[in-house]
């Protein structure tokens, strides 16, 4: 009787001696987990693959969760002959680099390289937002954009923005400032837009045309009553290929580019 009990002393001393070993080897494991080193934002960044067809770059939102890294996927395959392709773009959280925050896909005529996304507040509320070129022609330029909405912690895309060529963002103005010019003589459309009501609105229209041996034309269009009316159109005669045959309309053109300008004789 004094033997199996000595036995049993013994099966579960030893029991509680691999129990204590295994407990030991896990908190090893877990204290060489928690003190390993985190990864600085430039080095997981310089993990990431930038070549033909990935990109990636950071951005600082200026809110909660602070410095986001974004990475570019270019598809593949084209979706039409005009050579459209889709741009995945993959939302991380350095903090956390299990799985992205977000994931999302959009058209674009262009592929993917370092110079054509661009990091800027769009619509001037302290948090920063990107773009990213879509088309890039002779004339005017487009990119797509996606602000950092910090209730949701995500980007949500504005489509309005895609429909501005060459936008410039103004935060002492608060203006956004787009500019498509049509042929080498400096004509085309300059448009300015405000932010109301979370809405992106045009609040002035500058066109200018300049053919060949034919009258130039300025028309102005101001926001009036919630819509887009003329309110000036004037034609400047031919004089000459020369840069003075020129200047009346340039000037013209020029003046109305002031927001604070509306007609006033000088």
């Amino acid at each position: 009787m004094n033997m199996k009990k000595q036995k049993i002393s013994l099966q579960v001393f030893f029991l509680a001696l691999i129990c204590c070993a295994l407990c030991a080897c896990q908190t090893d494991n877990a204290l060489s987990q928690t003190t390993q080193p985190q990864k600085s934002l430039q080095q997981l960044l310089e993990e990431q693959p930038i070549d033909d067809t990935h990109d990636a770059f950071l951005i600082d939102t200026g809110g909660e969760l602070g410095t986001l890294l974004v990475a570019a996927e270019l598809a593949m395959e084209n979706k039409d002959e005009f050579g459209t392709r889709d741009i995945t773009f993959s939302v991380w959280n350095p903090a956390d680099m299990e799985q992205p925050i977000q994931i999302f896909s959009e058209e674009f005529m262009m592929g993917v390289a370092p110079e054509f996304h661009h990091v800027v507040d769009v619509n001037f509320d302290g948090f920063q937002d990107f773009g990213y070129l879509f088309f890039l022609g002779n004339q005017p330029n487009y990119c797509h954009y996606w602000l950092w909405d910090e209730e949701y912690g995500q980007f949500k895309y504005c489509a309005s923005l895609s429909e501005i060529s060459q936008a410039v963002f103004d935060p002492e103005r608060q203006v956004v400032t787009g500019w498509a010019r049509s042929s080498g003589a400096g004509d085309g459309v300059t448009t300015f837009h405000r932010w109301e009501d979370g809405e992106l609105v045009c609040v002035r229209r500058v066109e200018s045309f300049s053919p060949w041996e034919e009258p130039s034309i300025v028309r102005v269009q101001d926001r009036i009553d919630g819509e887009l009316q003329q309110v000036y159109r004037e034609e400047f005669p031919w004089l000459g290929e020369e840069p003075e045959g020129q200047e009346a309309w340039r000037q013209a053109q020029h003046r109305w580019c002031d927001l604070d300008y509306h007609g006033e004789v000088e």
